[in-house]
């Protein structure tokens, strides 16, 4: 049977890469998404780090969180930045699944276009870093 990882973040940046990176693991049975809470829209500069690494999202669809989708995934990993994103309201009856990661957001960090290029390579290792601890984690879901 094939279980589901759902990316969360509020504008679906951060979870379209951690999409991007999840979908380079070694786990069988396993399927990955990315939405966003607030709005989904794609910045250029998180294709643009991805890019960097071989990894293109430029074609990943952007999409608003579905209600469906999160009580049919297996895990949901909530990528939020505690300080600066608007509040992420889930269900109670989810939380036995989700993971939080508490991350910055470039686009609401940054003052100028260079710090904001520099916080998305920052936030693209750190995501790679997560995804690639999923790999281990996963498996042992059943």
């Amino acid at each position: 049977m094939n279980k589901t990882v759902y990316f969360l973040s509020s504008s679906q940046q951060r979870s379209l890469m951690a999409e991007g990176w999840a979908e380079k693991l070694d786990v069988s049975d396993w399927s990955f998404k990315s939405a966003g809470w607030v709005a989904e829209s794609r910045a250029e500069f998180s294709v643009m780090a991805m890019k960097e690494l071989c990894i293109d999202i430029s074609t990943f669809p952007l999409t608003r969180i579905e209600m469906k989708e999160l009580d049919d995934a297996s895990v949901i990993v909530a990528i939020q930045d505690t300080e600066f994103d608007d509040e992420m309201d889930l269900p109670t009856e989810l939380e036995g699944k989700v993971i939080y990661w508490n991350l910055p957001n470039p686009q609401k960090r940054a003052t100028t276009l260079i710090e904001e290029w520099v916080h998305y390579q920052e936030v693209c290792e750190e995501i790679a870093l997560r995804v690639k601890d999923l790999e281990n984690f996963l498996p042992q879901l059943h």
